[in-house]
């Protein structure tokens, strides 16, 4: 009985610092080193909101006129992925910016848009000019 609370109580041990080793070796999450919190949920406050007005303006734009061409807005949903996804690297790339810029502007002038799906895209596009501005 001794030997098989000894070999369990050994076993556990093991298996507790086994995982406590694990648990320090494991970086914590965190936004990139290259801006600091603010930045991060600024960038992504306006990625998110422009990613979701886009989605917004394409499903609009399908039901009330029944086209689905989605191409501009597949490559302006692509290009702004890989911005985002380049910016939480550190990777400032001005031509990719000016390219997501103008997959945006080509949503924009859609004029199948209704006036308060350009408005809001309009505006969404202007906090990316001025994030352009500030960090590229």
């Amino acid at each position: 009985m001794k030997r098989i609370l000894s070999c369990s109580l050994m076993g556990s041990s093991l298996l507790l610092l086994s995982l406590t080793l694990t648990a320090q070796t494991i970086p914590e999450q965190s936004p990139n080193l290259f801006h600091s919190e603010d930045q991060y949920q600024l960038a992504h406050l306006v990625f998110d909101k422009l990613s979701a007005d886009l989605s917004q303006v394409q499903t609009t734009r399908v039901q009330t006129n029944g086209l689905e061409d989605n191409a501009i807005f597949d490559r302006a949903q692509a290009e702004l992925s890989a911005l985002e996804q380049n910016w939480d690297k550190g990777h400032y790339v001005s031509r990719q910016m000016e390219g997501t810029i103008s997959a945006l502007q080509m949503v924009l002038r859609d004029n199948r848009l209704t006036p308060r799906d350009r408005d809001a895209f309009s505006n969404d596009l202007s906090r990316l000019l001025e994030f352009q501005t500030e960090y590229y």
